[in-house]
């Protein structure tokens, strides 16, 4: 049974998808301001002994250094998972899958994902629950 915040969150990202989110412009400035809610970011999750696959964040919302959302991986049962994530002082940023909302083949939570923000890019390592590291992700920010 989903919570009713991955219910909500679900809701969100499907009609983001019907009728198109505003994303953020990106500014020539580096900074955690770009994690702003709505923006969504697209790119790859490289997995080890996987391909690299496409991977979405969504932010759905975002009060001072604390963020929520989703990502999505269309190609892997469609899975679509809760995140809560952190923006740390150092500018580190720190997201993790939390629940999952939709598919039961190939997605799971507890995945941590560590990144800096370079312009409108996130890049970093992704952890699963035990603390391994898993794989590697990109993210730009969408237009």
């Amino acid at each position: 049974m989903l919570s009713s915040k991955a219910r909500t969150l679900g809701t969100l990202f499907l009609l983001c998808l019907i009728g198109g989110c505003a994303t953020t412009t990106v500014k020539e400035e580096k900074s955690s301001a770009s994690i702003e809610v709505h923006s969504v970011w697209q790119g790859t999750f490289d997995q080890v002994g996987w391909q690299a696959y496409p991977m979405i964040l969504f932010i759905s919302w975002r009060m001072g250094d604390a963020f929520e959302g989703m990502t999505w991986y269309p190609t892997v049962g469609n899975g679509l998972l809760a995140i809560s994530g952190q923006i740390e002082p150092d500018g580190v940023i720190t997201f993790t899958e939390d629940e999952v909302i939709q598919g039961s083949t190939g997605v799971l939570s507890g995945g941590r994902y560590t990144a800096r923000l370079e312009g409108d890019t996130l890049e970093g390592p992704s952890f699963n629950r035990n603390d391994v590291e898993v794989g590697y992700f990109v993210l730009k920010l969408a237009d």
